[in-house]
């Protein structure tokens, strides 16, 4: 894990993802072998630490993302943290992440009412100009 810090700190010196960049990331994730939810955890760092990331980035996030949280066949509350944590964190609700929450949606062994309740706010959300949860951001 120390390394993936040290290329976290790298990867965002200029809070931008490069093509480039996403094969160091590729590499790293290969490397340690099987997926797993540090792994999950690290990506969206990455995405929620950017201030821009190619399309290359989504590529390998958003299947890497399916595999880990789709392995048992259930979303579970770990796993809801860190698509909370991709949904809302960076600002805005990307068009590329609300048709990723539809795939798991309907992928998904088992949805809970919870991870319900999670899509319906986010698919409902204004993409932009939001607070916590979707809601719209108070006017100063």
């Amino acid at each position: 894990m120390p390394q993936m810090q040290e290329m976290l700190a790298h990867l965002l010196e200029d809070h931008k993802i490069t093509e480039n960049e996403v094969d160091m990331i590729r590499s790293q994730i290969v490397e340690e072998g099987a997926l797993d939810l540090d792994d999950v955890e690290f990506l969206v760092r990455v995405l929620c630490e950017a201030s821009e990331v190619c399309a290359s980035f989504d590529d390998l996030f958003f299947p890497v993302l399916k595999n880990v949280i789709l392995q048992d066949g259930k979303i579970g509350a770990d796993e809801q943290f860190y698509l909370l944590k991709m949904l809302y964190s960076d600002g805005c609700i990307r068009e590329s992440e609300t048709r990723f929450l539809l795939e798991l949606r309907q992928e998904a062994d088992h949805v809970s009412p919870e991870f319900e309740s999670l899509c319906e706010v986010a698919l409902n959300a204004h993409p932009t100009n939001w607070d916590v949860g979707g809601q719209p951001a108070p006017v100063s």
